[in-house]
């Protein structure tokens, strides 16, 4: 059953290969302060997972490889954009390392995995919503499947197995599917 999720874990940090690629070539536009965050976050959320016991955080491991490296290469490329938004998600970063410091591995991973996705996929709903980027919609779908295996190896459901994955997999979803909403409008399927 872990060889399920340890596929989803190598599709999540794969799927990150394909933002490198898209920031490289100037097709995707990404926003560093995000990246940065969850890169933070992800990290974060491996390690709180791995100290709470889940027996199979290998998308939170997969991500957080793949975080790192995107906000790599968008620093690399000189991509770099912070507003009053962005300083907003940091304070709630913040609030959540605080957290973390004063509270055990099963606390703080219920609370990096709300803080990234109120600091980190906030922005990235919003933007998609404003501005779909229909090339995107397929990697966030990725990241919908690896969650999807991570929650179906978890077995039980414990906050330490399924809490991120479970709001990776909306979270993802959510984005894709706007995104998608994009390349439908582009087709003309939807006004």
């Amino acid at each position: 059953m872990h060889t399920l999720a340890a596929i989803g874990g190598v599709v999540a940090l794969a799927s990150h290969f394909f933002w490198m690629r898209g920031v490289w070539k100037g097709t995707l536009h990404l926003n560093l302060a995000t990246w940065l965050l969850w890169a933070l976050f992800d990290t974060a959320i491996a390690v709180s997972s791995l100290l709470a016991g889940a027996p199979a955080p290998f998308m939170a491991i997969g991500f957080s490889i793949g975080a790192i490296a995107v906000a790599g290469t968008l620093l690399l490329k000189g991509e770099w954009r912070w507003g009053r938004f962005e300083t907003a998600c940091t304070l709630v970063a913040v609030v959540c390392f605080l957290i973390w410091y004063t509270a055990g591995p099963l606390l703080a991973l219920v609370s990096f995995t709300v803080g990234k996705y109120a600091a980190g996929a906030l922005p990235t709903v919003r933007l998609a919503f404003k501005r779909p980027e229909p090339q995107q919609s397929w990697i966030w779908f990725l990241g919908t499947f690896s969650a999807a295996t991570n929650i179906y190896v978890g077995g039980v459901w414990t906050v330490a197995q399924s809490l991120f994955p479970t709001v990776a997999f909306f979270s993802s979803t959510l984005i894709g599917l706007f995104h998608l909403r994009g390349r439908l409008a582009a087709c003309g399927g939807l006004r």
